[in-house]
């Protein structure tokens, strides 16, 4: 009679780690580097090593702290944090093509873009832009001319961001578009992007401008995450 000889699968080290991550609730929020690596019981070499793998294929998000800290990335079809895009509908393709640079942070589990664009038909427009702007915790203005001429975008979207800015229910990151004099704003004490300020459309090259932006987003999102 034959012997049946049972199969051990043995699991990888990656593996043990994304284990050891989701059973200290790393699937919905962001776990210290220190606490993981002690419920692994590896050295630290060991442990940034195969840190280092998991953020290289895109399974875990590292963010900062005292010692790091690391989430699963959009695990178990975890909703990111929702970031409010407000701009003039004459910089449609500037904002387009920002949120295209952000879809890499939507698939990581970190955001989730809201426009007035997704709008459903038959929705009423203002209590729909006012009820998503409300729930987002964080809101991008997209600065141009237009958008400072613009009503609707100045005197109520403007309006109810930085409230919401001031109370801590949101970050309010301003995202220069097109030179103009932005430095007469209500928000030109907030830290802007893309980096020193410089408007996307004086950039060389328009995608490095938005990978700019979209990294300091990122940075954002995780900085939000660790202290929620």
């Amino acid at each position: 009679m034959a012997t049946k000889r049972k199969l051990r699968i043995r699991r990888t080290q990656a593996q043990i780690f994304l284990d050891a991550l989701e059973a200290l609730g790393g699937n919905d929020k962001l776990v210290g580097s220190i606490t993981l690596r002690e419920r692994l019981g590896w050295d630290e070499q060991k442990y940034r090593r195969i840190r280092a793998e998991l953020v290289n294929r895109r399974q875990i998000v590292s963010g900062r702290g005292k010692g790091g800290s690391v989430m699963l990335a959009g695990s178990h079809g975890t909703k990111g944090l929702t970031v409010f895009v407000c701009y003039s509908h004459l910089d449609e393709k500037f904002k387009d093509d920002l949120v295209k640079h952000l879809d890499p942070l939507r698939r990581l589990g970190l955001i989730e873009t809201w426009h007035d664009r997704k709008i459903k038909p038959g929705d009423v427009w203002d209590p729909t832009i006012t009820s998503n702007i409300t729930k987002s915790q964080i809101i991008l203005l997209l600065v141009s001319i237009d958008f400072i001429n613009s009503k609707y975008c100045y005197d109520i979207e403007l309006e109810s961001a930085l409230e919401l800015h001031e109370s801590a229910k949101a970050k309010v990151i301003p995202i220069i578009l097109r030179p103009c004099m932005w430095q007469q704003t209500p928000f030109a004490k907030l830290q802007r992007l893309p980096k020193d300020a410089q408007a996307v459309a004086l950039w060389p090259d328009r995608d490095s401008a938005f990978v700019n932006i979209a990294e300091g987003i990122r940075q954002v999102a995780i900085d939000v995450l660790e202290t929620t």
